[in-house]
């Protein structure tokens, strides 16, 4: 058997040939696939924020007092019992008349008639009368002593109080009321036979020492330390409240007014109203920049409610996933060539401007990008980029030879479909912000409760890191402080014996 062999010769020209049929092969791809390399496209300078600014909004916030606090501090003011059976009193008009008296009182009774509190109180006494006549010994009369029914009057008290500019509490306080229980003999200190009555004299010493004890309270009341409290409160309004990762809700207040001031029942209130900018925003924690607590002013009339602002960011990360679902795979046909996205990726260049980067394949391969500005459109409720079109680098590579993928239809195609929802994160956001709100504060006894509804979008802009949106809800915020500010016992005064 012999082996048939190729000479040298004729192998070279096989291995030519094959070569030059390779090189063919290659020379027809090339010439019927179309291979661009557009370049990235150029980052410009960032632009001032333009998006609008916060609205100012309206947190009511009612404070509650506990009366009983109030009330038991005036008991310590005002003492249950006064006078001495043996300390005697000369009357002004009779210098032959004298008396002593020991007065106990009930325990307070508060009542409110609009924004002023009525106190009221039980009183009953003893009282001795010494007369000296001319000739004869003194002659003595006791009334309420022993087994005789003690002499009985009523006692009423108001006071008014109110939040000054400075954040203190100050009372106006003044004896109302201070008679006899009636005109009975029960109720009456006589030396009947002689016709002298002491009642009005011992009632008479009884209001001024009231009314002294009431001005020591209401001076005690404006030393009390009331500012500190709501000190705490403001600077714990100023903290963003984390909802969740990377998702923070601040308030923002800025001004503070009073309202009205009332009660129910034992319970006393201030209508407080917060001037705030609600914000809930995504990405890192807001710093704090506190702000000293401003000054008191009247309420005025700047609507009611609360808007809050929901600041949302699609990262460019973020931003491209979602456009990959709705791109990648796509194909369409442009004068006669097919081609097929493959690939999509948002970037940020700066100058409130996003670039599109598109990588296709089919009757052309390889990558171009489109620029535009990204905005809101209301009857999608999708933002999406209306002027994209094709970046100065990739028209420039177009421009050679490519002059048919310049045609409008791709960049209508993408114009139509790379929108991203708002509701992805708005919706989202509105919950967090709902969930998040209804909490209670770290200073003891205050709240923050409210609802927020559907946020609508009011801006997009976008930044060199991310798509920002900003939306704007209607809300309704509540700050309850239901715990006022501690209230002393004021001290006693100089030169008494405590009670």
């Amino acid at each position: 058997m012999s082996t048939f062999k190729l000479s040298a010769r004729p192998r070279t020209i096989i291995i030519v040939a094959l070569l030059a049929l390779v090189a063919i092969g290659i020379w027809y791809l090339r010439q019927a696939t179309i291979v661009l390399d557009a370049p990235e496209p150029q980052i410009v300078s960032e632009q001032v924020d333009t998006l609008p600014p916060s609205p100012l909004s309206v947190v009511e916030a009612p404070v509650t007092y506990d009366l009983g606090t109030a009330i038991d501090s005036l008991e310590a003011a005002v003492p249950t019992t006064y006078g001495d059976l043996e300390q005697r009193i000369v009357t002004v008009k009779n210098k032959q008349v004298s008396f002593a008296f020991l007065l106990h009182r009930s325990k307070f009774r508060v009542r409110v008639v609009g924004q002023r509190v009525r106190i009221s109180a039980d009183i009953e006494y003893s009282g001795r009368i010494w007369y000296q006549p001319p000739i004869g010994p003194e002659i003595e009369v006791a009334c309420g002593t022993g087994k005789d029914l003690p002499p009985r009057a009523t006692l009423t008290l108001e006071t008014r109080g109110e939040l000054t500019r400075d954040w203190g509490l100050r009372t106006q306080s003044r004896l109302v009321q201070l008679e006899a229980y009636s005109d009975s003999a029960r109720d009456r200190c006589r030396l009947t036979f002689l016709r002298i009555d002491v009642t009005d004299r011992v009632l008479e010493m009884t209001a001024q020492l009231l009314t002294e004890k009431l001005a020591v309270f209401d001076a005690a009341v404006a030393h009390w330390p009331v500012r500190p409290r709501f000190e705490k409160v403001w600077r714990d309004l100023q903290k963003p409240l984390w909802l969740a990762d990377s998702v923070y809700m601040t308030l923002n207040p800025t001004e503070a007014q009073v309202g009205s001031i009332g009660a129910n029942g034992d319970t006393a209130f201030a209508n407080l109203r917060l001037v705030a900018a609600p914000r809930v925003t995504t990405g890192p924690r807001p710093k704090l920049a506190l702000m000293p607590l401003p000054p008191l002013e009247r309420a005025r009339d700047i609507g009611r409610g609360a808007r809050v602002l929901l600041d949302a960011s699609f990262t460019y990360p973020i931003a491209s996933v979602m456009l990959r679902k709705a791109l990648v795979g796509r194909t369409l046909e442009q004068d006669g060539h097919v081609i097929r996205i493959r690939d999509v990726r948002m970037t940020g260049i700066g100058g409130g401007k996003v670039a599109l980067g598109v990588w296709i394949s089919g009757a052309v391969r390889g990558q171009v990008f489109f620029t535009g500005t990204p905005s809101f459109d209301l009857l999608t409720r999708q933002i999406n980029v209306p002027d994209l079109e094709y970046d100065v680098g990739t028209a420039q590579v177009l421009v050679r030879g490519y002059e048919w993928l310049n045609d409008v239809k791709l960049r209508d195609f993408l114009r139509e479909r790379a929108q991203l929802p708002d509701s992805a994160v708005m919706r989202k956001l509105t919950s967090l912000a709902v969930k998040g709100m209804n909490r209670d504060l770290p200073a003891r006894g205050t709240r923050l409760s409210g609802r927020i509804d559907q946020a609508g979008v009011i801006a997009v802009r976008a930044t060199l890191q991310d798509i920002r949106v900003r939306a704007l809800a209607e809300a309704d915020l509540k700050l309850s402080i239901d715990r006022g500010p501690s209230i002393p016992r004021p001290p006693d005064a100089p030169g008494e014996e405590p009670e």
